[in-house]
C-alpha cells in the first residue's frame, strides 16, 4: 500500500488572504485585518488583530477546527486538490502553519 503525505505551508500574508476569502463566524468582514499570530499547541491556533472602520482595535482568537475548516474551503476556493478521505491535520511551523494531507492510495 502506497501512502501519500503532502504539506501546505500557510505564510502570514497567506493566512490573511485565508480570512478575507472565506468568511468567518463572528468576524466583521469589514475590519481590516493588521496582524496574525500563529499560535503553537497542541492543538495550534491562530490570533487575529483588527481594526475596525469605526471601532477599537480587537482581537480574535481561531481555534484549530475553526482554521481546518476555513483551509479546507480556502483551498476549494483555490481549486487546490484535496482527497476527501485523506486524513488532515494542522500544526504550526514556526510563524507559519502547516497544513498537512496524508491519504493512502491504492
Amino acid at each position: 500500500m502506497i501512502t501519500e503525505i503532502r504539506h501546505i505551508i500557510f505564510s502570514n500574508d497567506e493566512l490573511k488572504l485565508v480570512f478575507q476569502t472565506v468568511p468567518l463566524e463572528g468576524f466583521d468582514p469589514s475590519r481590516r485585518i493588521m496582524r496574525v499570530q500563529v499560535v503553537e499547541g497542541p492543538p495550534p491556533s491562530v490570533r487575529l488583530q483588527s481594526d475596525g472602520v469605526s471601532g477599537p482595535r480587537g482581537e480574535l482568537e481561531v481555534e484549530s477546527y475553526q482554521l481546518a475548516r476555513l483551509i479546507v474551503a480556502y483551498c476549494r476556493e483555490k481549486r487546490i486538490p484535496l482527497p476527501k478521505d485523506a486524513l488532515k491535520t494542522i500544526h504550526a511551523q514556526g510563524d507559519a502553519l502547516c497544513f498537512s494531507i496524508m491519504s493512502t492510495l491504492g
